[in-house]
């Protein structure tokens, strides 16, 4: 294995990654909040995916040259950086797919059918459950996690970083897995019109 694969994350994508304008004013913001840059670093590397998320011609992932901008923002050794994003399960530094699906299969979830409700969406996205992964069509990828802080309402999913889907059952798991398959057919129909738009008004 390379040193750049040991110390900066996956290798960066085609075009190197650069905070925009609207990135490094939210940064020189975090930064007057914090008495070292270094404290800063959790946030910035929030920034930093977050551009990364909106931008569709890159990989939802955390390469090698956002781990160095990151760095380099902060007078970091990119080494650093790296370990800390590492640590963190909300920063994708593997390939993640249009949707982050994290089911709890802590003890709460599990007496409730935690465990029964991960292994029907890995079966309906067709992602092995003994890892987690990412669907064939890219759009799921699924992954357990350790207590969500939400043992009331087991069981339960967080999707995308974001929102906590409770007190789950076999129809309602179906019924956003089918909201989010739609949602994604529906987007490349809507590309592929374009581009036939496109190519007859040539």
């Amino acid at each position: 294995m390379t040193e750049a694969a040991t110390t900066l994350g996956p290798p960066a994508a085609p075009v190197p990654f650069a905070f925009n304008e609207a990135s490094l004013a939210r940064i020189a913001r975090l930064l007057t909040r914090y008495p070292q840059q270094q404290a800063a670093l959790l946030p910035v590397l929030w920034v930093a995916q977050e551009q990364v998320d909106s931008d569709p011609s890159r990989p939802r992932q955390l390469t090698a040259d956002v781990i160095k901008a990151v760095a380099d923002a902060l007078g970091l050794a990119p080494a650093y950086v790296w370990g800390v994003a590492t640590f963190y399960t909300m920063y994708f530094t593997q390939p993640v797919g249009k949707h982050l699906v994290e089911v709890c299969t802590s003890v709460a979830c599990c007496l409730v059918g935690g465990e029964e409700l991960y292994q029907r969406l890995c079966a309906r996205v067709g992602v092995d459950p003994a890892a987690g992964g990412t669907s064939a069509d890219g759009v799921f990828t699924v992954r357990r996690a350790e207590c969500l802080a939400a043992c009331g309402y087991a069981p339960m999913l967080q999707l995308d970083n974001g929102a906590f889907h409770e007190h789950l059952t076999d129809e309602k798991l179906d019924a956003l897995v089918d909201s989010r398959s739609e949602e994604h057919t529906s987007e490349l129909q809507s590309r592929q019109y374009l581009v036939c738009r496109l190519l007859l008004e040539k």
